[in-house]
C-alpha cells in the first residue's frame, strides 16, 4: 500500500475517492441534519441552514467540492513542489482527514471559508521569492476577503496570512497595501449589495452576534476530544516531524514546510479557543495534508511512514465507530 500511495499512480485518486466516500457514507445515509454545536452563521449564506431534503443535496455538493479541492491540492503540489515527489499524497490525506468529524461533513460556512483561505495560501506560495507581485497580492486579498463573508471570525487568521507572506517572499509595502485593498474591496462590495437588496442593520447585527459569540459547553466536551482523535494524532506526528525529517533539498520546500507548520499551530490555537466552533477543524485539514505527506516522503524509516498512514487509518476507524454509536443514540 505504501508503494502505491508514494507513486504518482492515477489509482491514488480512486483510492482517495473510495476512502472519502466511505468516511462520508454515514452522513449521506443516516444523518442529513446537523447537531447544533455552536457552528458559524453567515448573513450572506443563510440558505445553508435550510433543513429537510435540501440537506441531502447540500451534503452531496459539499462532498463534490471537497473532493475537487482534494485533487487540486495535488495539482498545486505538482506545480509548486510543496512536497517534492509523492505529488498525489496530499489528495489522499486531505480526503481522509475530512472523515474526521461527521458533523462537519456538510455545506457549512467553515468549509467554504477554509477552502478560500487555503486557496489564498497556495496563491502566496506561487509568489515564492518574488519581491513584488501586485496581481497575486490582489488575488490573495480577494480570496481571503471571500472567506470572511462565509466566516466572520476568520478575521483572526489575518496575522497568520501576513506571516506566511513574510516567510515565503521578501515583503514589500506595495504587496501588503494591495492585499489589504483587495480585502476591503470585497467587504465594501458585500456591504453595497446588502444596502441595495437587503437589510444593513440586520447584517451588522449578524456580524456582531457572530464575532462576539463564544462556544463553551458544546466545545469543551470530552466527546469532542475522543471524536477528534485522528486530528490529535496527526497534529502530534506533524510536530514530531521537526525532529524526524531529513534536511530539505530545496529552500522553497523548507519555506513551504515552515509556513504549513506555522498555519497548523496558529489554527490549532484558534480552534482550541472559545472563539471557534467544532466545525472550524476544517482549518487544520489543509496544512496537515501537506505535513503528513512530507513525513511519508522524507522519513528515513519505512516504519515511520507506515505509522503515519496506517495510524491515521486506525484513528479514523475508531473515531467513526464512536461517532456513529453516539449519533445513533440521539437520532
Amino acid at each position: 500500500m505504501l508503494k502505491l500511495i508514494k507513486s504518482n499512480n492515477p489509482l491514488n485518486y480512486l483510492l482517495a475517492f473510495v476512502l472519502m466516500f466511505g468516511l462520508w457514507a454515514y452522513k449521506f445515509v443516516v444523518m442529513p441534519t446537523a447537531v447544533d454545536t455552536g457552528g458559524m452563521h453567515s448573513y450572506f449564506f443563510r440558505f445553508l441552514y435550510e433543513s429537510s431534503l435540501f440537506q441531502y443535496i447540500y451534503t452531496a455538493i459539499a462532498f463534490a467540492l471537497t473532493f475537487a479541492f482534494a485533487c487540486y491540492v495535488s495539482v498545486s503540489n505538482f506545480r509548486l513542489q510543496i512536497v517534492e515527489s509523492g505529488y498525489q499524497l496530499p489528495t489522499l490525506f486531505f480526503a481522509m482527514l475530512t472523515g474526521c468529524l461527521i458533523n462537519a461533513q456538510r455545506f457549512i460556512p467553515e468549509m467554504f471559508a477554509t477552502l478560500f483561505v487555503a486557496l489564498a495560501i497556495l496563491r502566496i506560495f506561487s509568489m515564492y521569492n518574488k519581491y513584488e507581485d501586485i496581481r497575486s497580492s490582489l488575488d490573495v486579498g480577494l480570496l481571503y476577503g471571500l472567506s470572511l463573508l462565509f466566516a466572520y471570525k476568520y478575521i483572526v487568521l489575518l496575522p497568520a496570512v501576513i506571516v506566511v507572506f513574510i516567510i515565503v517572499k521578501p515583503i514589500s509595502w506595495r504587496d501588503l497595501f494591495s492585499f489589504f485593498l483587495s480585502v476591503m474591496f470585497v467587504c465594501a462590495m458585500a456591504i453595497c449589495l446588502v444596502w441595495l437588496y437587503g437589510d444593513l442593520n440586520e447584517m451588522f447585527l449578524s456580524v456582531k452576534n457572530e464575532v462576539t459569540t463564544f462556544v463553551f459547553a458544546e466545545k469543551y466536551n470530552y466527546l469532542n476530544y475522543i471524536f477528534l482523535i485522528p486530528v490529535i494524532f496527526s497534529l502530534f506526528v506533524s510536530l514530531l516531524s521537526i525532529f524526524i525529517l531529513r534536511v530539505f533539498r530545496k529552500a522553497a520546500e523548507m519555506k513551504y514546510y515552515q509556513s504549513m507548520l506555522f498555519l497548523l499551530i496558529y489554527s490549532g490555537l484558534y480552534i482550541a479557543s472559545p472563539l471557534a466552533s467544532n466545525e472550524s477543524i476544517w482549518l487544520m485539514y489543509f496544512p496537515l495534508c501537506y505535513l503528513l505527506s512530507n513525513i511519508v516522503v522524507n522519513a528515513r524509516r519505512k516504519f515511520v511512514q507506515g505509522l503515519v498512514f496506517y495510524g491515521l487509518l486506525a484513528c479514523l476507524a475508531l473515531s467513526q465507530i464512536l461517532q456513529i454509536m453516539y449519533y445513533d443514540s440521539i437520532f
